[in-house]
């Protein structure tokens, strides 16, 4: 079974190489994806030439990648767990062979292990460029006072706040230790505005965020109101779930209309459980499938003749999918 990265992530590391001045050829894709023999070559490559230390800071440059949705995903969390539990639906989401395990997770602090199949663990490269990944999106989303160690019994301090430190040879790098000493609040979205309808308003939040798992609770939080009066405010609309489920769908086409995501990505960044809830619910909209969506609509033409990524299932239902759709 042919397995694939994320052709944004390799491109990151490409740039962030340049920018620590070391000249390196990143392999190239044609779109979304990119075979995962080629990463693994890539990074195991940088590795043995360079060290440790330029993939581990390849985190740095994710303030420039802020635009792609699944860095927007990610970038919503609103607590260090809520990221750690994003990231390890991004990771159901694109199949990834490597994982994040979280072992412990609670009083400022999480430890977690970077795992694979038995056959096949992750390499220190591979390690790294996760763990720095890690970091830096902790201290976006408010990780205060971050501290970071790898290794199994002696973990050695590779972030500090200060800045990355390469861990020394022998140490086990797929075992990490975040720690911090508080967190800031979530940077503040424009507020819907008091004028406007229930719905509208309801709308224009879920739709700031749609990766979040959302509740009718967090949503009348939002809106400054009790669950309840929300729900009957809703009911027009045909309810809280209704109303979720259309913008999710929403954001889902736009993106698939732009054309340059793979389907993973679509999903994670529009908070569907995983890509068979993604078939299933986006399917129920618009009767087509993602990958029959983009196809269909796609603005990109290098990208209307070519599906990124399709599961089993998805290829099966996109031959039955019908040409034409509407929204329901």
């Amino acid at each position: 079974m042919d397995e694939f990265a994320s052709s944004t992530l390799v491109a990151a590391v490409g740039r962030a190489l340049t920018g620590a001045g070391i000249t390196t050829t990143a392999p190239h894709a044609d779109g979304a994806l990119l075979p995962f023999a080629a990463k693994r070559r890539f990074l195991t490559g940088v590795a043995a030439r360079h060290g440790l230390l330029p993939l581990l800071r390849v985190g740095l440059v994710l303030p420039e990648l802020a635009s792609d949705p699944a860095v927007t995903a990610l970038l919503g969390a609103r607590s260090p767990l809520d990221l750690f539990e994003r990231w390890g639906r991004l990771e159901r989401f694109t199949h990834s062979r490597h994982r994040v395990l979280v072992h412990h997770a609670g009083g400022g602090s999480v430890a977690a292990e970077h795992v694979g199949p038995p056959s096949e663990p992750p390499v220190p490269a591979e390690d790294v460029l996760v763990l720095g990944l890690l970091t830096v999106l902790l201290t976006m989303t408010g990780a205060r006072g971050l501290t970071v160690a790898a290794g199994r019994d002696t973990p050695r301090t590779v972030f500090d706040g200060g800045g990355f430190t390469a861990p020394p040879p022998g140490t086990d790098t797929a075992r990490w230790r975040f720690t911090w000493t508080s967190t800031a609040p979530p940077a503040p979205r424009a507020a819907p505005s008091a004028g406007a309808d229930d719905a509208g308003r309801a709308r224009r939040l879920l739709a700031g965020d749609p990766a979040r798992r959302w509740s009718l609770q967090a949503l009348a939080a939002g809106l400054d109101t009790s669950p309840r009066t929300l729900q009957r405010r809703l009911r027009p609309a045909g309810g809280f779930q209704r109303l979720l489920a259309a913008v999710r769908a929403e954001a889902a086409a736009a993106l698939l209309v732009d054309g340059r995501h793979a389907l993973p990505v679509v999903g994670f960044a529009c908070g569907y459980a995983d890509q068979p809830h993604f078939t299933r619910e986006f399917r129920r909209r618009t009767a087509m499938t993602p990958a029959a969506y983009g196809r269909a609509f796609a603005r990109h033409p290098s990208d209307k003749e070519r599906t990124p990524w399709t599961s089993p299932a998805e290829r099966s239902s996109s031959r039955a999918a019908p040409a034409a759709s509407g929204a329901s």
